[in-house]
């Protein structure tokens, strides 16, 4: 009887934990695609800043402009690499705790994107001729 009783308080720990494991997972995949629903409208922005700096590349301040073009640049690249490496169908095939890392490294990813991102615009809106 206390065979059955362990049993069955293991067996209640193992699917709480399990329970557990899974609304992180789907938190965290929350996070993900919250994340990347805010950055895709910047990289609109960083297109419309890069056309504007065009014009003033072979200004006065042309190297820092060109500075600026770049970081602008790097930021919508990596917004780009991000999105072909991302892959949420293979979340079905994963086991929990493997979306819980993956998802965990790509909004860690998403994080640092999101720092440059945001630096690069700020100092762009932020140039005055």
């Amino acid at each position: 009887m206390l065979n059955k009783i362990i049993l069955c308080s293991l067996l209640l720990g193992l699917f709480a934990c399990s329970q557990a494991e899974e609304k992180l997972s789907d938190e965290l995949k929350s996070k993900v695609l919250g994340l990347h629903d805010e950055l895709m409208p910047k990289t609109e922005e960083i297109i419309s800043l890069q056309a504007q700096l065009d014009s003033l590349s072979t200004g006065k301040d042309s190297v820092h402009v060109n500075k600026l073009k770049k970081a602008l640049a790097k930021s919508d690249q990596a917004m780009m690499d991000w999105m072909h490496q991302f892959s949420i169908d293979s979340l079905g095939k994963m086991d929990v705790k493997a979306k819980i890392e993956y998802l965990g490294k790509q909004y860690n990813q998403l994080k640092e994107l999101q720092k440059h991102t945001d630096s690069s615009l700020h100092a762009a809106k932020a140039y005055r001729p």
